[in-house]
């Protein structure tokens, strides 16, 4: 998968080329999960239009709050900010012992990939 980089000015993305006035706005969300649940995070988050996995990290020395010990992933979803709250419902409900994280701009995932400034 290849990511679309862009600059931010002034709060407004801004790509090489024109850019349309509508043009959707996309954050990652994190999301910890036991690994046996993964498969069905991703199949419900394949549901929701314009959202999907960009990346799935195994936690390999992971000292979570959940009281199993059983091993566990990070996923970090792409998701339009519109489809935020859908998103959410659609977690709580395959998958209630999951802990949502941070919700970070496109341009700061990047940036934390290792793609400097996020660009």
């Amino acid at each position: 998968m290849a990511y679309a980089a862009y600059r931010e000015n002034n709060g407004v993305p801004r790509t090489s080329h024109a850019t349309p006035r509508n043009a959707t706005a996309f954050c990652v969300l994190d999301v910890t999960v036991a690994c046996a649940d993964a498969a069905c995070v991703r199949r419900n988050v394949a549901q929701v239009d314009d959202t999907g996995v960009v990346r799935c990290e195994p936690l390999l020395h992971d000292d979570g709050t959940q009281e199993s010990v059983a091993p566990r992933v990070r996923l970090m979803i792409r998701l339009p900010i519109t489809r935020y709250t859908e998103l959410l419902h659609r977690l709580i409900e395959c998958v209630p012992s999951g802990e949502i994280g941070r919700l970070v701009s496109w341009r700061e995932h990047l940036a934390r990939c290792g793609l400097r400034d996020g660009r």
